[in-house]
């Protein structure tokens, strides 16, 4: 399965498993490039907007082969907002 959400946590894999997984960067047009597949658990109204994804507070459980885009704010210098874009696949 392939979700996006804006935060990861330990919580999202399963227990019952020893995953492992790795975090790469990502980008907004490979976010668009595969919205129609994402399962949105964006709990923040403004990147759900920035990203044109419905807002879906939900809690995930992620298998082996899932990927999860991750989608953050943050504020340079000058106060001005950026996003980072950040791709989790899980590989076991």
């Amino acid at each position: 399965m392939k979700y996006i959400s804006n935060g990861f946590s330990p919580k999202m894999l399963n227990p019952k498993t020893n995953p492992e997984f790795k975090i790469t960067t990502s980008s907004f047009e490979e976010i668009q490039k595969e919205r129609d597949e994402l399962i949105s658990s964006i709990g923040h109204q403004n990147i759900a907007d920035h990203l044109g994804i419905e807002k879906n507070r939900i809690n995930i459980q992620l298998e082996a082969d899932d990927i999860l885009y991750i989608v953050q704010t943050y504020h340079d210098k000058e106060k001005r907002m950026h996003y980072d874009y950040r791709k989790i696949i899980i590989t076991q």
